[in-house]
């Protein structure tokens, strides 16, 4: 029972939904619902952003047919954003907090954070915590929101292009609904989850510079913060989300504005390779203070290794046998030999930096398997999933 209780006075990173808008859901029973309202608030948010869109669409006669180049249900982006990225977007938040609350605790049940240097700790994630909370921050992420909506509706791909949401050279209904409602609520989403790594990366900053107790000889090969690395992998579901808005984007360009996949292979590289540097920047802020432990495990554990060394040496290779009293057979010393020289060439293999492969690979599959529909238009699926698994396997 004391475990347990001690167990809850441990902090998250921040609260599961909270902020503004989560305050005005929780009205209507939609903030940090079960898992039967968890899908109704879903729902509600492809209510407001998609349903509107198809039905001023097929008001407008642009929901299909060939009155205008791309009609609603042919656009790739519009459809995909809202009925898969969003939602998923939605549900990545929850996923990630629970994942981050964990690695917090951590800092805390393993030791590496203690005394003095747990008030601090507590008070740099008290002062993100309250940011993420506060009211003003989130009218900060609606007001880029829109910003970037009515900035992407005027000089983006689709300016100029007769499209379901503009004919000849005004917004349809549909348009003024998916400038002014849908992408903003999109976007609002984004930003949020974004907010979320660059809190988390300010906040393991901060953590950085505190009097960490680290250990050189712990098995992680990472001091005790490999905990850091294999958390990397709560922003999968994020990534699955943020990949899928990259993907139907690409995929409007490649079936709609004639563009091929041989020339966006380099910025689909490009985005693999930047989201995983981006969400594994974070934990570099350790590279000094895993430097340092590494560095003074080698020197104390180099002087006990080496004063045992020359008693084993003593005792066994420069007395004559004669006065030895033990026999080698049987007796420990060579174990205890064994044993230092291992541990020694443990902290020699210590990370500087808590990078997990199995993470990074999660990673990497999340930002991969949305885009195999798009390459799918140039490369066979079947063959495309075949090297997959011998990448895999």
């Amino acid at each position: 029972m004391a475990k347990e209780s001690q167990s809850e006075d441990l902090p998250q990173f921040v609260q599961i939904r909270a902020g503004l808008l989560n305050r005005l859901a929780g009205r209507i029973g939609l903030s940090n619902p079960p898992t039967h309202r968890r899908f109704l608030r879903l729902l509600v948010l492809i209510m407001l952003t998609w349903l509107p869109l198809v039905l001023m669409s097929w008001n407008a006669g642009h929901l299909t047919g060939q009155t205008v180049k791309i009609p609603m249900f042919s656009d790739a982006e519009v459809n995909g954003r809202f009925l898969l990225a969003l939602p998923l977007l939605d549900l990545s938040e929850a996923f990630l907090v629970i994942g981050l609350g964990v690695q917090v605790r951590q800092f805390l049940r393993s030791g590496i954070v203690s005394g003095k240097e747990r008030e601090k700790f507590e008070a740099t994630r008290a002062r993100i915590e309250d940011f993420h909370d506060s009211t003003g921050a989130e009218l900060v992420y609606f007001l880029a929101s829109l910003a970037i909506s009515i900035l992407a509706h005027l000089y983006g791909p689709s300016n100029g292009t007769s499209y379901w949401g503009k004919h000849s050279t005004f917004l349809t209904p549909a348009g003024w609904w998916h400038m002014l409602v849908s992408l903003p609520i999109l976007y609002f989403f984004l930003l949020r989850a974004v907010s979320l790594l660059l809190l988390w990366g300010w906040f393991l900053f901060r953590v950085s510079k505190l009097d960490l107790d680290l250990t050189p000889t712990h098995p992680d090969h990472a001091g005790g913060l490999g905990f850091l690395g294999w958390g990397i992998a709560s922003f999968s579901p994020m990534v699955v989300g943020i990949t899928i808005m990259v993907s139907v984007g690409f995929a409007n360009e490649i079936y709609h504005r004639g563009e091929s996949l041989s020339t966006l292979k380099y910025h689909l590289s490009i985005y693999v390779l930047l989201i995983t540097l981006v969400l594994h920047a974070p934990v570099f802020a350790f590279g000094y203070k895993l430097a340092t432990c590494r560095f003074e495990g080698l020197l104390d554990f180099g002087k006990l290794v080496a004063g045992h060394d020359r008693s084993f040496d003593e005792k066994w290779i420069r007395q004559p046998p004669s006065r030895n009293q033990d026999p080698l057979l049987g007796s420990f010393d060579p174990l205890s030999l064994a044993a230092l020289g291992t541990t020694y060439e443990h902290i020699e293999e210590m990370r500087l930096v808590p990078i997990d492969k199995k993470a990074m690979f999660l990673i990497v599959l999340s930002a991969i398997v949305p885009l195999l529909p798009l390459i799918g238009t140039e490369i066979p699926l079947p063959e495309v999933m075949a090297k997959l698994a011998e990448f895999l396997f």
